[in-house]
């Protein structure tokens, strides 16, 4: 009997041994990687947001840029932040680039590689807001134009899926994740579902961890408390039923609440936003809020982007800065507080465990963005043309997204002027 305890012991130390190794070895640091300047990070975000239209674009350009160009994290660590980012509430590719900025130079990275990530969409969609009167803001949205380009994004997305997947499934456990991720995310909608199945994705890896003996301790400062407070009592302002006046006077408060119950970003806040400024009292109409949303793939940036336009209505400039910094300010501080305490936590094995199978599940979030965009493109010989081109350009001849959409635009562009639509 002795000799049994002793030699479950002795394996539980084995295993534990072994997953540290395996897992010191994925997190090892590129070689001969010195400390990112932070005016090279705010240029590096800067210009990979103002060529990601779509969250999930600067997600993967962040990848691209990061992990297998400057090899700056390696593509557990990367996933790591993809995970986080969409357990936050917030734009998940905001959220991944603020992560990014925390990783290379802490805090001050952190709010520089954010304002980077929001700087250009902010600009582009505060410019609209001021000559939204003129006719040619309602006729630069080319519908055929868009198509393409999110042919592009298509497979940029499914690049990116495809490279995660090879990193990050193996074991049969994780297969199962992935697959029943991707099933849920397509047939249920509903922002709660990606917190359940992020949720029990953890869940399973950590009831199915081989180490069982690992204690998980974590604790919180009064400025962490504190902190939780001010989020707590702004979802609360954000829910509690106001009188019409002060609803309008508490309108970018009740913006910030609104901004953390918003989990995936993109088409789950449209409702929220529609109900906060679309009344009386803020005073934008059922016109503009479409307009802002039928801008919204013009402009670079999640579909979020649309909260500096509608801040602009509201107040003008000042209106366009409170409303950009009440949304995506909490959910940066948010996300680095979570990223904080969760470096704490992944030396925890049974953690680390859980962790490898919500990095697996977070991969059926890139195919399913692919499946989505890939509906509502028009099934033409032209599309697919662009999808291949694309495919060669980044796969294959390593081409940044920038060049490709140039091209592509160029195409468009020129065919147009010949006759062809």
């Amino acid at each position: 009997m002795g000799e049994a305890s002793t030699s479950g012991i002795r394996a539980s130390r084995a295993v534990r041994t072994a997953l540290a190794a395996e897992r010191e070895a994925d997190r090892a640091p590129a070689p001969d990687a010195g400390p990112e300047p932070l005016w090279t990070l705010f240029r590096v975000v800067f210009a990979l947001s103002s060529l990601s239209w779509g969250g999930l674009a600067l997600m993967a350009q962040l990848e691209m840029h990061y992990v297998a160009r400057e090899r700056r994290f390696t593509q557990v660590q990367y996933s790591d932040f993809v995970a986080l980012a969409w357990m936050t509430p917030g734009a998940v590719g905001y959220n991944v680039a603020v992560q990014v900025g925390y990783a290379l130079r802490g805090r001050i990275g952190a709010w520089v590689a954010g304002i980077a990530a929001v700087l250009p969409f902010f600009c582009t969609m505060t410019a609209l807001a001021t000559f939204y009167h003129a006719s040619f803001i309602h006729a630069l949205a080319t519908r055929g134009l868009i198509d393409h380009f999110a042919a592009v994004l298509a497979v940029l997305i499914g690049i990116t899926w495809y490279r995660q997947t090879r990193a990050l499934v193996h074991q049969p456990l994780e297969w199962g994740a992935a697959a029943l991720a991707c099933v849920v995310l397509l047939t249920v909608h509903g922002t709660a579902s990606f917190v359940l199945l992020l949720t029990a994705s953890f869940a399973a890896g950590w009831f199915t961890s081989p180490v069982r003996d690992a204690k998980l301790e974590i604790s919180l400062g009064l400025t962490d408390k504190l902190f939780l407070l001010v989020v707590l009592a702004l979802i609360a302002l954000f829910a509690a039923p106001l009188p019409p006046e002060y609803a309008g006077r508490l309108i970018w408060p009740r913006l910030a609440g609104a901004g953390m119950t918003l989990f995936g970003g993109g088409f789950s806040a449209l409702p929220v936003l529609k109900a906060l400024f679309e009344t009386p009292e803020v005073g934008v109409t059922a016109r503009e809020f479409t307009l802002a949303f039928a801008l919204s793939p013009v402009s670079p940036g999640p579909l979020l982007n649309v909260v500096p336009f509608l801040g602009y209505l509201v107040h003008g400039w000042a209106g366009a800065i409170v409303a950009t910094c009440s949304l995506f300010v909490p959910s940066a501080v948010l996300i680095v507080f979570a990223r904080r305490h969760l470096h704490r936590l992944e030396t925890n094995v049974r953690f680390e465990h859980g962790m490898r199978i919500l990095r697996a599940s977070t991969t059926a979030f890139l195919l399913t963005a692919v499946v989505h965009i890939v509906e509502h493109i028009p099934r033409e010989p032209s599309q697919l043309v662009t999808a291949l081109f694309a495919l060669v350009c980044l796969a294959r001849l390593k081409l940044p997204v920038y060049v490709v959409y140039a091209i592509v635009a160029a195409i468009y562009g020129g065919a147009r002027l010949l006759g062809y639509q």
